[in-house]
């Protein structure tokens, strides 16, 4: 799948596809999305930021990076809308398309995920308990073309994403499970769930993301029960139940720099894990490779960053890491 979605770079937009090696962060009580190179550490200032009563933000949550149609996706918490722009738009740019009004059934959206190769892209909608998917190039106030909402299934939505490898939706659920679906479900039951004493979920998960390496998913939790406090957990792909994670980092807050772990988003080539921290405003790169009471790799925070209570995270890749591959 993602020598199709490479193929797909380069047939459609070949200098988004290998130029770009950025993270995106929305900015909740800014209305603000910063941008800074992959690397940024410390008190580094954004090398962009959108902001401005033009360009629709309002209270920002979920955000996603489209390479292939080179767009930035952003869901809005208190406009319940979602608001599309050029990757690179920065300062007072307006959307170029607006998914907003009472036939969305957006209802406290919170996470989103494109799909690149099917064209459509998909809101995890807390207040709805829903995940609600549209064509890529939906605008106004258009209903869904599909929408997931069962009680059985879905518990205050936070996170989610499309796993295009599995055809699958993947929801973390602020009520303390993981659920999945097949990505072309439309009001049906999970086809499995994560879920139990053992995954050591205890207020979350929150955020979610798919290793698609290591087959894998990676979850932020507000209070992960084997080590304490805000945490990153790992868990198999498959089979979903009430298993134990793979491992874990958290603990001492002041070690990890875990405050509030929101959104999470992965660069499996590195092996390093982005983290928003909602309550530290910092945006923490931990590695894969460490678990337990462990330090991030970097940390992104200070007044010049202005972060200001992120809530998720992306990080886009060039395709040419040290060259060629």
């Amino acid at each position: 799948m993602r020598g199709v979605v490479l193929a797909a770079c380069f047939l459609l937009a070949p200098i988004a596809c290998i130029a770009q090696d950025e993270i995106f962060v929305s900015n909740s009580n800014s209305n603000a999305i910063t941008v800074y190179t992959r690397t940024a550490n410390g008190n580094t200032p954004p090398i962009r930021v959108l902001t401005g009563p033009l360009t629709g933000l309002s209270s920002p949550s979920g955000i996603a990076v489209d390479l292939v149609n080179n767009e930035l996706y952003v869901v809005n918490l208190t406009a319940q809308s979602v608001t599309v722009y050029p990757r690179t738009a920065s300062g007072n740019t307006p959307p170029s398309r607006t998914v907003s009004g009472n036939l969305t059934t957006l209802e406290g959206p919170r996470g989103i995920s494109v799909d690149t190769v099917n064209g459509e892209f998909a809101v995890v909608n807390r207040a709805g308990f829903s995940v609600t998917t549209w064509a890529r190039t939906a605008t106004g106030n258009v209903a869904p073309l599909r929408a997931i909402r069962t009680p059985m299934g879905l518990s205050n939505p936070w996170g989610g994403l499309i796993d295009l490898v599995n055809d699958e939706i993947a929801v973390a659920n602020n009520g303390n499970f993981i659920s999945v679906f097949p990505r072309l479900n439309d009001g049906m039951t999970p086809s499995r769930v994560f879920s139990g004493s053992n995954t050591g979920f205890n207020g979350g998960p929150i955020g979610i993301a798919l290793d698609e390496v290591n087959n894998e998913y990676v979850v932020t939790s507000p209070n992960v029960q084997v080590l304490g406090q805000f945490g990153i957990l790992w868990f198999p792909r498959l089979p979903g139940g009430n298993v134990s994670p793979n491992r874990a980092i958290g603990g001492d807050n002041a070690t990890t720099q875990l405050f509030g772990a929101n959104g999470v988003a992965l660069d499996t080539r590195r092996g390093e894990i982005f983290v928003a921290n909602s309550l530290g405003n910092s945006i923490a790169v931990h590695s894969r490779f460490l678990t337990g009471v462990a330090p991030p790799q970097r940390l992104l925070i200070g007044a010049a960053t202005q972060i200001n209570n992120p809530q998720f995270v992306v990080v886009t890749l060039s395709l040419f890491a040290d060259g060629f591959e």
